[in-house]
Parts: structure tokens; sequence; C-alpha cells
């Protein structure tokens, strides 16, 4: 029994021995695999521990498994597009692979049309209605058609939304250069095709257009002027970064004018004169887009105006070209209203030129010294939509009023008057702010006015050459008597009220005539002047507001 438990002890003792060996053989086989701990910094991999977390230089990506790609099937070579010249970052549309077939495309089809492939990109932002449009057809869509129409050169006639004997005649045209069937009704086919960007224009016999309304962007793509000739306003982009006026002209001023075509505020054809008419669109378009209304188009204005956020006219502003007894439209409608805001018109605006509009013509070119023949042309409605035209409540246009205005102590200084003493002030002044550099002669020349422009600009002044009161009474820092200074309210007349006028225009806050009678659009020139310098809002020209009016304190329209 005693040797049985001596062997038995003997045989764990074995047993302990040999797990005890096998347990050391493991450990020290392990101490061979060695794992390299996360790294917390590493200066030469980059990875670098800072406040709120781990910033890491180099992300290592996995590789992805290589997948083998299927070979395409065989295809028929002439159905396989080669875009790799394409732009596609370009705004202007570029002309398509050559085999790209068009719709219409007959020539290239053997006589039919085909789809898929050959269906046209439509132009971003208008898309084909899914109507059938035909004469006696109205709305938004037929003014689109007649837009588009318009920017391909087939249409010449007012957008409307009225699909009258014009319209259909330009669809006839426009069909009959896409090859498709000239029946003058705008199907879907012809939708398509219209709005697409390889749209045949009138002058481009079968080249793809590069025209799009819609497609402008906010900054120009393009400098050159638009290739619109007497029957054709195809739309281009403009330049942003120039000042187009009264008295501008030239291809960018064409380019202007089309787009204001297109936009619904200009009726007619670009004649690539800045004058009047196309003034009283670019306030228009201003005033729609919440910008400020002074009819010059610089680089805000135009931005906005070559955009394709820009919003289009509720009503043709004004007409471009001649308009007579007989004729109708959206150019005749804004004639009359023009006409009947200055008192001479009492008829209806139906956009029906007859006898009442005619003679209503012929009135206004009585009153302004212009040759009475009722016909409304070039020079009769520049002077109906200029700030010199002579209404029926009669008026002086500021620049006549400015010439010679002398309000609080200053007298205007121009090219044409100021004593030499006063000039030499002027210049010596100019000189000290830095926006003069000529001789101290009293000589109101060219370099004189162009740093009493400059001045004007830097101070956010109305820029016109002339050393108007408010002009010099910023630059000297003068101020006058308020105890000279009556209330002016709604129905006030006289003197008083044409000096509170002409500054308010100086300083930009009003521009209309120089009236003398305080009407709605000057309470709504001293409302603004009011919000603007933190005065009390009424519309009233108290003491108050015309203490700050006249005094170098004032704070010009900027807005």
């Amino acid at each position: 029994m005693k040797n049985q438990r001596s062997q038995q002890k003997s045989t764990a003792h074995v047993r302990k021995t040999w797990l005890l060996a096998a347990l050391l053989a493991g450990a020290l086989a392990m101490t061979g695999c060695y794992m390299e701990p996360d790294r917390i910094v590493d200066d030469t991999n980059g990875l670098t521990v800072a406040d709120g977390g781990q910033q890491f230089d180099t992300v290592i990506t996995p590789t992805p498994e290589v997948t083998a790609t299927p070979e395409p099937s065989a295809t028929d070579d002439t159905q396989q597009v080669d875009w790799s010249s394409w732009d596609f970052g370009n705004d202007t549309a570029t002309d398509p692979p050559s085999n790209v077939i068009n719709i219409g495309d007959a020539a290239a089809t053997g006589g039919s049309v085909t789809v898929g492939l050959s269906t046209p990109t439509p132009t971003p932002g208008i898309t084909a209605s899914s109507d059938t449009l035909r004469s006696g057809s109205t709305g938004t869509a037929v003014k689109q058609l007649q837009q588009r129409l318009k920017e391909l050169g087939y249409y010449t006639g007012s957008v409307d939304g009225t699909y009258g004997a014009g319209t259909a005649s330009a669809v006839k045209e426009f069909q009959a250069a896409n090859n498709l069937t000239a029946d003058g009704v705008a199907g879907t086919k012809t939708q398509e095709a219209m709005y697409s960007y390889y749209a045949v224009t009138k002058k481009s016999s079968g080249t793809s257009s590069s025209s799009s309304s819609s497609s402008s962007s906010s900054s120009s793509s393009s400098s050159s002027s638009s290739s619109s000739s007497s029957t054709s306003t195809q739309y281009t982009n403009g330049k942003t970064d120039i000042y187009l006026k009264l008295g501008s002209s030239g291809a960018q001023v064409k380019i202007l004018q089309n787009r204001l075509i297109v936009l619904g505020y200009l009726s007619g054809t670009a004649d690539g004169d800045f004058a009047e008419t196309t003034e009283a669109a670019v306030v228009a378009f201003q005033k729609r887009n919440s910008i400020y209304a002074d009819g010059v188009a610089g680089p805000t204005t135009l931005t906005k105006l070559y955009s394709s956020s820009a919003r289009k006219a509720s009503a043709v502003v004004a007409n471009l070209g001649s308009l007579k007894l007989g004729m109708t439209g959206s150019g005749v409608r804004a004639l009359q209203t023009r006409l009947k805001e200055l008192g001479y018109y009492t008829g209806t605006v139906d956009g029906d030129f007859g006898a009442g509009t005619q003679s209503s013509v012929i009135a206004f070119q009585q009153a302004n010294g212009l040759t009475a023949d009722g016909v409304a042309g070039k020079a009769t409605l520049n002077l109906l939509y200029g700030s010199t035209g002579t209404g029926g409540s009669g008026g002086t246009a500021p620049e006549t009023y400015g010439a010679t205005a002398s309000i609080g102590g200053y007298t205007s200084l121009t090219e044409k008057s100021g004593s030499v003493a006063n000039v030499t002030a002027l210049q010596s002044a100019l000189s000290s702010k830095g926006y003069y550099s000529g001789n101290l002669d009293g000589n109101y020349g060219s370099v004189t006015s162009e740093a009493v422009k400059s001045y004007q600009t830097s101070m956010g002044l109305r820029v016109t050459g002339t050393a108007g009161p408010a002009t010099q009474r910023l630059l000297y820092g003068g101020a006058g008597s308020s105890s000279s200074y009556s209330k002016l309210q709604m129905g006030s007349t006289g003197t008083a009220v044409r000096n509170l006028q002409y500054t308010l225009y100086e300083m930009k806050y009003y521009d209309g005539n120089i009236t003398g009678t305080f009407d709605e659009a000057t309470s709504n020139a001293v409302i603004l002047f009011q919000q603007v310098n933190g005065l009390a809002i009424d519309g009233v020209a108290g003491v108050q507001t015309q203490s700050v009016l006249y005094s170098s304190a004032a704070i010009p329209n900027n807005l």
C-alpha cells in the first residue's frame, strides 16, 4: 500500500514537470512573434496627437480588389459618338461631334427622324411645353416660344404671349430651316428642336446655335458683339466689368439691348445706341431686380442682367424703332402708357396705334419742338422717355436745372459757368484731397471735370462732372442755417421744393424732373433719405430733415 502511494506521487510529479516544460516551450516560441504597438507619436510618418483627437497627414487606404471589366459587345461604328473633344466646362455651346444627328436632319437619316442619340439636349432652364401651341394660343408657354424664336432670329414681333400670325409665320420659317413639317404649329417635335442646343438659327445655315439666354452665367463668358441684324435679336453674354449709360454705343450696348428684349423690357431691334429708351428699360430692370435704379448699367446691373436669375419684365417699357398709325403690340402699349404719364393721352392703353394715340404724339411733338408728324420715331421716343421731355405737368431736366443751381450759398460750377476764383478754390480743395493734380488756374476743363467725377464717385454722389451745391457742400464741409427751413410736404410748391428735389437728385435719392411741386415721387425720395440717415420716417421734409440734407454730414444713397 505504501509503495503504491509513492508510485502515484511520483507519477503526478512527472506530469507536472512535463506540463511546466510544455508551457515554458510555448512561451519561448511566442517571443519570436512580435506585433508593433499602435503608434501615438511617429514623426517619420506624420502622425500626431493634438487637443481634441488625432490628426493624420496621410491616410492609407486599403487597395481594392481589381475586377476585370467585361469587354463591350461589338457595335456599329457609325452609331458611336466621339465626345473626347467636347468642352463640358464651356458656358457657350460648341459644335457636337460630326456623327451626332439632330432631330429633323432628314439628309443624315435618309428621310427619317432618329431618336436616342439623335435627340437634342434641351437648353438648361428652358423646357418645351407639353402642349401643342398654335394660332390663338396664349400664355406663358407662348411667350417663352416667342422669346426663343427671337433669340434664333426668326421672330421680330412683341413677346406678348399671344400666338398670332407673326408667331405662326416665325414657327413655319424655323420648321423649314430645321427640316420639320412647316405647318406653323409648335408641336412636341418642333419645340424639342427649338429648345435644343443644336437648333438652326436663321443666319447659321445649319450650324449649331451658340446663343441661349437661359444658360447665361453671372460672369460674362463672351465679350463679342451679338450677331443680330435688322431681323435677328440673337442674344450673347456681354462684359460685366464696364459701365454703359446715356451716350454709350457699340457692340456691348447692342448685347445689352438684346438681353433686355429677351427679358421683355424692350421691343423692336437692337441698334447699339444707349439712348433714353434703353435707359428707361434699364431703370425698369433695376427696379424689378432690386438694384438701385439710376439707369446706368454698371457691374452690379450687368452681372444680374446676364445671369439666369434675372427677373423678366411684367410689361414692355419702351420700343426701339418707329411706331405709327395702324401698328399694334407691346411697344404701342408702352408708348401710350408714357404719353398718359405725361398727360398727353387720355384713352385706353390697348396697344393699338389709332387716331387718339396719333393725336397725343402730335401734341407731345408740338410741345417739345419736334416735327409734328404723329410718327413716334427715334427722336420722339428718346425725348418722350428722357428727363428732358416736357410733360403735361412741366418741369426741368435735373441736368439743365443743375447747371445754374444756387442752394444754401453754393452755386454750381461747370465747364461753362463759374468765376475763376471759385473754380480755383474748387481745384485747390480737390487737390488737397488727392483728386486733382493739375494747375490751379481757375479753368474748369476736362481735367477738373474728371477730378469732380472721381470725387463724386468716391462719396456716393451722382456722377455728373458738375460741381453742384451738394458736391461743394461735402467737399468744403459746410451747412446752411436751420432757421431758413420751412416744412415741405405733399402739395407744397415753389423754389424751396425745386432746391429740395435737385439736392435729393445730387445725392441719388430722386430721379425725376425738377418741377417745384412736392409730389409722391418727391415724398418717396424724402422717405428713402430719412431711412438712410436715421431720421424719423414720414416723407415730410421738416426742419430736422432739411438740416441734415443741407449739411456735410448728409449720407448719399449707396443702396
